[in-house]
């Protein structure tokens, strides 16, 4: 039982670790996640597909976001949502 709890307390660290590198990897450019928040706004993105096609093909940086994993970006929108 004690394995199965250390086991499952792991995975829940293993998937929350990774949802917070991927806003890290907005945050480092954009510098808090209120700025990310208020630039997702700005896009008019609906929805998170909306955003990756924003990012890559219509914003002003958008060789900068060609190298930003499509996972990074739909998971900085869903932490952006629950803002």
């Amino acid at each position: 039982m004690k394995k199965f709890v250390a086991l499952l307390v792991g995975g829940v660290f293993a998937v929350s670790a990774t949802s917070v590198f991927a806003v890290e990897t907005c945050v480092k450019c954009h510098k808090t996640m209120d700025k990310v928040a208020e630039n997702i706004k700005k896009s008019g993105a609906k929805s998170a597909d909306e955003l990756v096609d924003f990012l890559r093909n219509k914003s002003a940086k958008k060789a900068l976001h060609k190298s930003v994993k499509d996972e990074d970006i739909k998971k900085a929108f869903a932490e952006a949502g629950k803002k």
